[in-house]
């Protein structure tokens, strides 16, 4: 479930949800169609990623998952399967949805890729917590936001 926005963001953690969920939250129709374009955008790269079978979930941030009532962006972080063998040969969407060159290309959006529970996704979603108190259009006055977690 999605917690109510606290201060123009999601209340601090990762929260765990389903893209339906995300869509009734954030996809609607605000001043403009910008939402439901990313949310429609957003349905086809969880599908993709689905498909490949190589991810356990997919972690959303960006001003998407904020009160902003024209979001210009989706942020990722691809938490990869913990058994997955890092060395094979990627197939073509394997890479199209690993790749951030190809993800920003075919999706509009920046994903950061790691092993679920590793170092370095703990590092993605620290990254990825903070508010940047220095963008004139954050109203949120503290340091830390949520993330949604949709399980794949």
């Amino acid at each position: 479930m999605i917690p109510d926005l606290d201060d123009g963001v999601l209340p601090e953690g990762v929260h765990s949800c389903t893209i339906e969920e995300v869509e009734q939250v954030f996809g609607v129709f605000a001043r403009s169609d910008s939402r439901q374009r990313l949310t429609q955008t957003l349905r086809r790269y969880i599908e993709d990623v689905r498909n490949t079978r190589i991810a356990v979930a997919v972690v959303v941030d960006g001003s998407y998952i904020t009160a902003k009532s024209e979001p210009s962006d989706i942020d990722l972080v691809l938490a990869l399967r913990p058994d997955l063998d890092l060395s094979a040969e990627l197939l073509p969407l394997e890479y199209n949805v690993q790749s951030e060159r190809m993800v920003r290309r075919l999706y509009g959006f920046d994903v950061l890729t790691a092993i679920d529970g590793s170092d370095a996704y703990t590092k993605h979603i620290d990254f990825f917590s903070r508010v940047r108190l220095d963008d004139p259009e954050q109203s949120a006055s503290r340091s830390r936001k949520g993330l949604l977690r949709i399980e794949l």
